[in-house]
């Protein structure tokens, strides 16, 4: 009979109903605390749920109850590496394997576990053999070409991405790693989106004191400065973008002209738009891409900015198209990039991009902007060592 009223609560659970199910399971439980599938269903609702902790205590309960099921370990080993507790996740995906050596997503998620402390040879093992079991299997392809590209094998990496692409069309995490590989080879056009969310996430506590006392950060101040010879003293902006606005240095150094008018702010990292907003300067910060946001149809800006951010784009035709369509008629836009010889762009050591000054002005020219002027100065030191920029003033011709 309690068989009959697991049987019927997991049939709740699989239709979504997982509280219900979870209710029952726990009456069984409280009548016969050593029910293997009661206590097994029941970690698995709270695993669901995101409640690992108490996940992980059920589960090892059904492992105390019957130590064969490799269905507790591995559902064991999911919790644990949820909660960041990586050897005992391993331990548990290794128990799952030595009672069934053809789980294959135990074996995808070892390898993930591998990844993460630092194993990828071990890694790239884990997914050969889970491929070897089911071949078109995307995880373990996307954490092979994981593990290839921590090996320093960008190339197979790639290859790996792709076959999991063409069995997950669109797979935003896949297309993401895929794109950080081609950008550590050198063959991106500007730095992925996700590589900046998280480089800025992580950057975001110190950025002001890093950038400023230990860098010697200057590009806001120049665009500042360049605003300040170029503009039309008897018109200030009443509406403001700041593009890459970070924590709000460029705010900051435009406050006094934005103070009565409409200041913008768009960053791809959450965390510096959360310190961009305590600073009280913008009347609306945007979570996003700015290339993405500025093709998007909007209102018309009078002045648009953009300090630190236009050193991790290579390619700026599409950045300069959108700002061509999101200013005002006469308007300005005022960047600052690192400074190239010759002509074209390309990728720095520091994983940055560097433009010249003919690449600066041939884009502006097919993007219908007028090249108003410029200014060469440090726009950070690096290694003790200022690293020069330009800082650039486009305008939106009045009859465009």
């Amino acid at each position: 009979m309690t068989d009959q009223i697991v049987q019927q609560a997991m049939r709740l659970h699989e239709a979504g109903r997982i509280q219900e199910a979870a209710s029952i399971y726990q009456e069984v439980l409280r009548a016969n605390p050593r029910h293997y599938m009661a206590l097994y269903s029941l970690g698995f609702a709270c695993a669901q749920t995101n409640q690992h902790e108490q996940a992980i205590v059920l589960f090892s309960e059904a492992i105390a109850v019957n130590a064969r099921d490799p269905a507790s370990w591995f559902q064991r080993g999911i919790s644990l590496y949820r909660l960041g507790r990586n050897p005992e996740s391993l331990h548990s995906f290794d128990r799952t394997l030595a009672l069934q050596p053809g789980h294959y997503e135990a074996l995808v998620n070892r390898a993930v576990v591998l990844l993460e402390t630092g194993r990828p040879a071990q890694a790239l093992a884990s997914c050969d053999t889970a491929l070897a079991l089911q071949p078109n299997f995307p995880p373990a392809l996307v954490n092979r070409g994981n593990a290839l590209v921590a090996l320093g094998q960008h190339e197979d990496g790639i290859a790996a991405y792709d076959v999991a692409l063409a069995l997950n069309p669109g797979a935003a995490d896949i297309i993401e790693n895929r794109e950080n590989a081609e950008f550590q080879l050198g063959r991106a056009s500007r730095c992925p989106p996700g590589y900046m969310r998280r480089l800025f996430d992580e950057f975001s506590v110190d950025y002001d004191l890093r950038m400023l006392d230990e860098l010697g950060y200057r590009a806001h101040l120049h665009v500042r400065t360049l605003y300040d010879r170029v503009a039309d003293d008897a018109k200030k902006p009443s509406r403001i973008l700041d593009l890459g606005s970070g924590t709000g240095l460029a705010g900051e150094a435009f406050k006094d002209i934005s103070n009565g008018g409409y200041l913008e702010g768009i960053d791809l990292s959450p965390l510096m738009n959360d310190a961009a907003r305590q600073r009280g300067l913008y009347d609306h910060l945007v979570l996003g891409d700015l290339e993405k946001y500025l093709a998007e149809p909007g209102e018309a800006f009078d002045l648009i900015l953009a300090a630190d951010t236009m050193i991790y784009i290579g390619d700026l035709a599409p950045s300069f198209a959108g700002v061509a369509r999101r200013l005002q008629p006469g308007a300005l836009y005022i960047f600052a990039v690192e400074a190239k010889d010759g002509d074209a762009w390309e990728q720095t050591a520091a994983n940055r991009f560097r433009h010249s000054i003919s690449y600066l002005r041939e884009q502006a020219t097919r993007a219908g902007l007028e090249f108003v002027d410029m200014m060469e100065a440090p726009l950070r030191n690096e290694s003790g060592v200022p690293v020069v920029g330009y800082t650039i003033a486009l305008r939106r011709p009045l009859n465009n």
